[in-house]
């Protein structure tokens, strides 16, 4: 067992909710430019326009069906260069909130993509602002498919479309809170083991073979993990290759 040193931060206490947004990471940094907003603050909405995922790709989400969702948190205590753990908690929180709702693992697609039977159901973007070496503040967007039932992604899935599920956005944003104040927590807390064996545990393909893209070369290589860099640690051809975001692609796992 371990003890909770820090109590979970109060996330969603300081609330705002938009009709309609570009996006609820341009709401929040807005928000948080023109007054003192807490720690913990979120924004969120009904409909984003301009919904952005990782490297600026497109969030695509029907309006009123999906969890679109800011959070402002104000690290300080970490260094840039220990960003990885904000990825860390933040990739679980999400993972738990949906595997609430879905009948079948949910897994971290490294380095942050939410599956769910192989399609992607949610996904994280981490916009760090920083102060010397330190992170001074990060907003963190997440959108979370519930009930949308059309993508025109490929790969993209909701809830209700892997489960027959109708999730209450309510519910999930609510139970999302909790879970990033409970991970939050931790890291405060310097519960770092605790939490790399918990997103190593959740990582898509650990330990199994996977095809991936790089170059427009697709190659086989076995998942190992991920180091304090983000880093993800590919076997290929018996040597240990690493790779930063966006160097490598994922394409799927090899079935047995």
């Amino acid at each position: 067992m371990f003890s909770l040193a820090h109590q979970p931060l109060n996330i969603g206490e300081y609330s705002v909710y938009l009709e309609e947004t570009t996006s609820t990471n341009d709401a929040l940094k807005l928000l948080f430019s023109n007054q003192q907003i807490p720690e913990g603050a979120v924004v969120y909405t009904h409909f984003q326009t301009n919904g952005r995922g990782q490297q600026n790709s497109v969030w695509e989400s029907e309006p009123g069906k999906n969890l679109l969702f800011s959070v402002l948190l104000k690290p300080q205590f970490l260094l840039a260069m220990e960003q990885v753990w904000l990825n860390c908690i933040i990739s679980l929180a999400l993972r738990d909130t949906a595997q609430e709702f879905c009948p079948d693992p949910v897994k971290i697609k490294w380095p942050n993509d939410i599956y769910c039977q192989e399609k992607k159901i949610a996904g994280i973007l981490i916009e760090n602002v920083l102060q010397g070496n330190r992170i001074r503040f990060s907003v963190i967007g997440m959108g979370l498919n519930l009930n949308q039932q059309e993508f025109m992604e490929p790969k993209a899935a909701s809830i209700y479309t892997l489960s027959g599920l109708w999730v209450e956005p309510k519910a999930a944003r609510e139970l999302l809170c909790h879970k990033l104040g409970h991970y939050y927590a931790l890291l405060l807390g310097k519960q770092h083991t605790l939490l790399w064996d918990l997103y190593h545990q959740h990582l898509l393909g650990k330990g199994e073979m996977a095809i991936f893209k790089k170059e427009n070369v697709l190659f086989e290589a076995q998942i190992m993990g991920i180091d304090k860099k983000g880093r993800l640690h590919l076997l290929v051809n018996d040597e240990i290759e690493s790779y930063a975001n966006k160097e490598v692609e994922f394409i799927n796992l090899i079935k047995n």
